[in-house]
This record gives structure tokens, sequence and C-alpha cells, in this order.
């Protein structure tokens, strides 16, 4: 899914995220859904906006990066939208 930021929004599609334990990724009052996998749908990288946000079967768009964030992370890969959406669901 690797990235040439010089186009605006560019969309990338389809990878898996194996989370190291099921966690809960929706908490409505009283039911809570939990899943050990996530479906990325896609990738969007909108250099504009400075966001990189994924579109994930389970949840919708969740956002990666923004900002300060978005300038630090730079030339991002698969192995780093993985690694971000486990730190966002086990913090």
């Amino acid at each position: 899914m690797r990235q040439n930021r010089l186009n605006n929004k560019n969309v990338q599609n389809g990878i898996t995220i194996t989370l190291p334990t099921e966690v809960v990724i929706k908490d409505i009052p009283a039911i809570k859904i939990k899943t050990s996998t996530l479906e990325v749908l896609s990738v969007k990288d909108n250099p504009t906006q400075k966001k990189i946000v994924a579109n994930t079967k389970e949840l919708g768009e969740i956002t990666l990066w923004e900002s300060d964030s978005y300038e630090r992370i730079g030339q991002w890969t698969d192995s780093d939208v993985e690694t971000r959406l486990i730190e966002i669901f086990l913090k």
C-alpha cells in the first residue's frame, strides 16, 4: 500500500489486520461487539488536509494520522497501518 504523496487523495485497497487479542470495537450501552480482526477496505492519504484515513469493514472510517503525526509518519507502509490500528484499539 505504499503511496506517492504527489497525487492528492490517493486510495489503496485491501488488507486484513490480525490484532494480538480480541478487542471491543463498538461499545453500545449494554452491548459490546468484539472482534480479533479488522478488514481494511482502503486507506486514503490526503496531503491537502494532512490526514490519512483507513476505511474498515467493521467500523467505517478511522483516522490514523493527521496534522503533526501526518508529517512525522512520512512515507507509510501496510505495516505502519497495521501498527497504528493496533495502537488505537489497545490503548
